[in-house]
């Protein structure tokens, strides 16, 4: 009988290559433990993409690593009757989706700063649409709580891991969103060494999340007769050992802060 067809999209190149890194490397471990549980294609996820993957007959697709490119992805899937997995962003049902909720992380940005004790609260940003709106969401959430904007207080960076040392500055505490699943956070660590930096991370990290959706999903697909359509999404969900709500979304999962080396290590085997 012919395997299932999947595909896995995910960025190749471009800054979110790290992302890649995490699913590639779970979807080899994946293809060792079950071999026969499906045909896997890899596509890079470029403007698109979507259309070109529900054209292509597949039973499933798994992967995007950026947001506003999945919530565009998501009516092209829906339409195709295509089950979507989203081990690192939400885009909404019926998309199933391991992700922390990103609209909260503003305020546990600003949490933090409160709990540091400090009176002010400054923002280091990356260029990017990603972190201007995160930005834009953590100044109208320190201001709401009474923490004064700019320096003297604690210092958020806003900023691809690897792009951290370009923006931290100063001698008090620093937040900044970490994940230690992605490659980038060996050069987050090393350019931290010399600050006080608290990691808000997701209680998740992104490899246990892409393990954590490859692995329902190869089981689903590799145990009797394989599901299709919202039968496979059923049994996704239902093998998922991240318990997931009825809309799709990790139940009690969110965000943890804690200093910078009290992170699991990108290179410890899951």
């Amino acid at each position: 009988m012919a395997r299932p067809s999947v595909a896995v999209v995910t960025p190749l190149t471009g800054p979110r290559t790290d992302w890649g890194a995490a699913l590639l490397g779970q979807l080899e471990r994946i293809r060792r433990a079950r071999p026969d549980a499906a045909e896997w294609h890899v596509y890079d996820e470029t403007p698109g993409v979507a259309r070109a993957v529900a054209g292509a007959g597949h039973a499933a697709v798994i992967g995007h690593s950026d947001s506003e490119d999945a919530r565009r992805a998501l009516p092209v899937y829906r339409a195709a009757r295509l089950p979507c997995l989203l081990p690192f962003v939400r885009a909404g049902a019926p998309a199933l989706s391991w992700a922390p909720d990103g609209n909260v992380l503003a305020r546990r940005i600003v949490e933090a700063a409160t709990a540091l004790g400090v009176s002010a609260l400054a923002v280091a940003q990356d260029e990017g649409p990603r972190w201007s709106a995160l930005g834009r969401a953590v100044v109208e959430e320190a201001g709401r709580v009474g923490l004064a904007p700019g320096p003297g207080g604690a210092l958020a960076v806003l900023a691809p891991q690897d792009r951290f040392a370009r923006f931290v500055r100063g001698t008090g505490p620093v937040l900044t969103p970490t994940d230690c699943g992605l490659v980038s956070f060996a050069h987050l660590r090393q350019a931290a060494s010399d600050h006080e930096v608290w990691a808000v991370h997701p209680q998740t990290c992104a490899v246990r999340r892409a393990r954590a959706a490859l692995t329902a999903l190869a089981q689903a697909l590799s145990e009797g007769a394989a599901p299709r359509g919202t039968a496979l999404t059923d049994a996704v969900r239902e093998r998922s050992g991240i318990l997931l709500t009825a809309g799709g979304t990790p139940l009690g999962d969110g965000w943890l802060i804690s200093r910078l080396p009290w992170t699991c290590s990108v290179r410890t085997p899951f």
